[in-house]
């Protein structure tokens, strides 16, 4: 067996998978000052802000009765921290940014309080690659849980 072929296709298959990754890039963040952006039609992204009949639509987080909005965004900003950096943080919003563990992707993570309507609306998106192989979507259910755990 030739070494010099293999090393050829093998650079060449990372050549093209990078430029596509990188042809893939989303935008860091989609807040506007009032609400969080809609997701881009390739599958790397959740939001509840979106339609529901959209396949990239999450449900907010719910505050439960008798909690403090306030308090409740910051505990969900304390469990966002553990795993991610917080770059970004307004009144009322955050913009965080996970690492994958493998090849350190960065996923942005925003969370905005509704404090009237008792709701925390959350987005997850993949800067690069046209699939997260639903990573966003399993992070947001396990925030989720564990936001509501943290509240009880």
């Amino acid at each position: 067996m030739k070494l010099k072929p293999i090393l050829t296709v093998t650079t060449l298959a990372l050549a093209l998978l990078a430029i596509s990754l990188i042809g893939c890039a989303g935008p860091v963040t989609a807040y506007n000052g009032t609400r969080l952006g809609d997701c881009p039609s390739s599958p790397n992204c959740v939001c509840s802000e979106m339609a529901p009949e959209k396949g990239a639509h999450v449900d907010p987080f719910t505050i439960p009765e008798g909690t403090a909005p306030a308090s409740a965004f910051e505990a969900l900003a304390g469990l966002v921290s553990e795993k991610a950096s917080i770059e970004t943080r307004e009144p009322g919003y955050f913009h965080a940014v996970y690492k994958t563990r493998w090849l350190r992707f960065r996923d942005d993570f925003e969370a905005r309080l509704d404090a009237e309507a008792g709701v925390i609306h959350v987005r997850s998106a993949s800067r690069l690659g046209y699939s997260d192989l639903g990573m966003n979507a399993r992070r947001v259910k396990n925030l989720r849980q564990r936001f509501a755990e943290a509240l009880k």
